[in-house]
This record gives structure tokens, C-alpha cells and sequence, in this order.
């Protein structure tokens, strides 16, 4: 059987093609694990007629679209004058396409002909060619923890560069990078800049980004060991007291749901989207302690906590194994809510429902928890994480020397 490889143009939006590989008889592709006749590229070209997009209403009475080609009266295809700078694009893409083409007709009829090795050197020559910002919104799209710092942090680099090809990528933008992130501002605000911590976390999800192309095969080095991170800054985290606490808890306010959530937090130190996501098969008992057995959502580490018989309580009547613990609330509501309800029991502090994990740390401290134990209880791989709690205990030590004056 006689194998060919041609090539296919396909019409799209803004009066291009874009150009794919077409397969006789279909190849095994590696990626997929299956057999196809087809293989999309990067590669696209201008053409010399219009084309627009037309709308029908299939057999289904579903409607739908379709890229064609647009004539005049007679028939004709409505041509277009390409520019010097279209033409010589054209040019060049034909001639790519073509030794891309004679290439996979080589691996096609001969498919040891190309060492793994090649293989890998010749697919990074293709990716390098290929829009770097594009991946990166993917991975920020399908990030699975920190959305909203990917999310921010693509934000930032699409601002500072728009598209950026995996060529382009080298140690002196990323030094570009971290020295634009060290000076912006919010992305909606031209008054508030990001503050330093923030430009750190975000500077980290981009060599992350970096570091996926890498192993993916887009780019031909790793930079994570040859760049200098931001350090971030200490802060002191805000956080209320146990007593402070208690007078939140004893005033009245409209949301119950909430009122559960903020105290369940400080009995077990708990995010939001853990608390938020608990199901009743994660709560397990153990020679009369109950232990709540789930993987953080943060960290995607599993974690096997005991929890207090008030935590137990507030639970309620346990029910199928795949419900609820609790009913589910918005992070954004619940925050609001708190912040009404913080009014009303009169208590000026600016907290979130995140500071009463800071609560729960500082509490189990002050009452002489182990530190190791209470960095295992937050779910931190590093005892270094968890240090800053202490240093609000020895502060609020330290707050206590003038208590007792005798005046002799």
C-alpha cells in the first residue's frame, strides 16, 4: 500500500488557512495513543480571495457556522491584493510546511529513521515557534490551586508583553518580568500597587509556567536554578482573639450558615474550600476521637485531623456518605457577611474568614501546643510557615510586661 502525507488548508476567520497534515493510511500518534489521519499546526497562511463566515441550520435544526469563500455575481471568487510583508509570510510558510511535510513523510514510511533523540530535538524546533502566551493562559486557565494568582499573574505578563513566542523566552525577559512585577500596579487599579508578596507569588506561578514548557519540550532549558526569587516580606497577619471570638459568636446575626463556617474554622484551623467541600465520607472515628481524613485543596496533600467533640457537634446529624457536611457558600458572600456581622458585635478589625485559621494557630500556641504539631494540624510542609504565629504569641507576650506595676 502506497503511504502519502499532503497537505490540507483549512478556512478561518480574518481571510487566512491554517495548514494541517493529512495521512494515507493513518499514522499512530504518540501523544494520543491513537490512530488519525490528521495533524493540526502552528502554521497558517494569507489568502488571495475572501472569505467570511455564513450561518445555516443543519438536518438537527441546531445552528451553526461555516468558514466560505465569497464570489461575485458571476460566480467568482472576490480576490484580495496581498501586501509585500503577506506575500513574503506565504513564501516562507510554504517552504516550512513543505519540509514539515517531507519529514513526517519520512517518519511515516520509515519510522526508525529518527532517534528519540532526534525525535525530541526536532519537535522543540517546532514548538519554538509556537505563541508561549497562549500556553500560559491554558495553564492558568486549568490551574487547580491558586486560580486567582495564575490568573493574576498571566494577567500581568499579557499586559507587560501581549504575545511572546517560546523563542522569545530567555533570563533576560524573566529579569524584565520580576522587575515589572516589583513596580506594578493592580491590574484594575492606576493608583494601588501589588505589594511585594503578591509580585512573589506571582513570579513563582511564572517560572512554574516556564517549567511545565520545559518538561513539555517547548523550551530547551530549565531557569528555576539559575534566577534570583523575590523574598517576600514578613507580615503580621491579622486575626482575632479568643475572647474576641466569643463575642462575635454570641451576636446575633442572620446568617447561619456563616456563623457555622467561622466557628468550625477556628475549632479546626480549616480553609474555606476544605470546610466548603467536606463530605461525611471524609469523617471517620477512631477509638472514640473523630478525624476528618481529606486531601487540602491548596496543597492537594492528604491530611488526617482530629477534630474537637464541639467541632463534632456543630456537624449536625451525619447523612449520606457523599452529602455535604455543610450547606455550600460563595467566598466572596461569606466575606461580606462577616464583615456585617464583625459591625454589628462592634469589633473594628479588618479580618476574612481566612484570618480565623490565623485564630485557631495562635490560640492553640498561646494555650503551649507543640509548634511541629500545630505546623502538621494547618497542613504546612515547612515548620518555617507555621514560625509566624509564633512570633504574634511572643509580641502579645510581650504586651504584658507593664500589666503589673507595683510603684515602689
Amino acid at each position: 500500500m502506497s503511504k502519502k502525507v499532503t497537505v490540507l488548508k483549512k478556512l478561518v476567520k480574518g481571510n487566512k488557512s491554517n495548514l494541517s497534515l493529512n495521512f494515507y493510511p493513518p499514522v499512530f500518534n504518540r501523544k494520543t495513543g491513537k490512530k488519525t489521519r490528521y495533524e493540526k499546526t502552528s502554521y497558517f497562511i494569507y489568502n488571495e480571495f475572501q472569505s467570511d463566515t455564513v450561518y445555516y441550520t443543519d438536518a438537527n435544526g441546531k445552528k451553526q457556522s461555516k468558514i466560505e469563500i465569497l464570489t461575485d455575481k458571476n460566480g467568482n471568487p472576490k480576490k484580495l491584493t496581498l501586501t509585500p510583508a503577506q506575500k513574503h509570510h506565504n513564501k516562507e510558510i510554504n517552504e516550512m510546511i513543505e519540509l514539515y511535510r517531507a519529514k513526517r513523510f519520512k517518519e511515516v514510511i520509515n519510522p526508525d529513521i529518527y532517534s528519540e533523540t532526534e525525535l525530541r530535538a526536532l519537535e522543540l524546533a517546532e514548538n519554538r515557534s509556537k505563541i508561549f502566551t497562549e500556553y500560559f493562559k491554558e495553564k492558568a486557565q486549568n490551574a487547580t490551586s491558586s486560580e486567582g494568582v495564575w490568573s493574576g499573574c498571566y494577567g500581568h505578563f499579557v499586559k507587560c508583553y501581549g504575545n511572546v513566542l517560546f523563542q522569545d523566552i530567555n533570563k533576560a525577559l524573566i529579569e524584565d518580568f520580576k522587575s515589572k512585577l516589583l513596580n506594578a500596579y493592580q491590574l484594575r487599579s492606576t493608583t494601588h500597587k501589588i505589594s511585594r508578596n503578591s509580585a512573589a507569588s506571582y513570579f513563582i506561578r511564572f517560572i512554574q509556567a516556564l517549567e511545565m514548557a520545559y518538561e513539555e519540550n517547548y523550551i530547551s532549558q530549565s531557569f528555576k536554578a539559575h534566577i534570583e526569587w523575590i523574598e517576600e516580606e514578613e507580615v503580621m497577619k491579622n486575626f482575632l482573639t479568643l475572647e474576641e471570638c466569643k463575642k462575635l459568636f454570641t451576636t446575633d446575626f442572620s446568617d447561619e450558615v456563616l456563623k457555622k463556617y467561622c466557628i468550625f474554622a477556628l475549632l479546626t484551623g480549616l480553609r474555606y474550600s476544605d470546610i466548603n467541600n467536606l463530605q461525611w465520607c471524609d469523617v471517620v472515628e477512631r477509638e472514640g476521637i473523630n478525624y476528618i481524613y481529606f486531601r487540602m485543596k491548596k496543597t492537594s496533600a492528604f491530611q488526617y485531623h482530629p477534630i474537637s467533640e464541639e467541632a463534632v457537634k456543630l456537624m449536625g446529624d451525619r447523612r449520606f456518605r457523599t452529602d455535604f457536611v455543610f450547606d455550600r457558600i460563595a467566598y466572596h458572600s461569606l466575606n461580606d457577611n462577616l464583615r456585617k456581622w464583625l459591625s454589628k458585635a462592634e469589633i473594628e478589625k479588618r479580618v476574612t474568614f481566612h484570618n480565623f485559621r490565623t485564630s485557631y494557630a495562635v490560640a492553640q500556641l498561646e494555650a503551649g501546643a507543640d509548634i511541629y504539631l500545630i505546623s502538621k494540624m494547618l497542613g504546612h510542609k515547612n515548620v518555617s510557615t507555621t514560625e509566624i504565629y509564633a512570633k504574634i504569641v511572643d509580641k502579645r507576650k510581650a504586651g504584658t510586661i507593664d500589666n503589673i506595676v507595683l510603684g515602689i
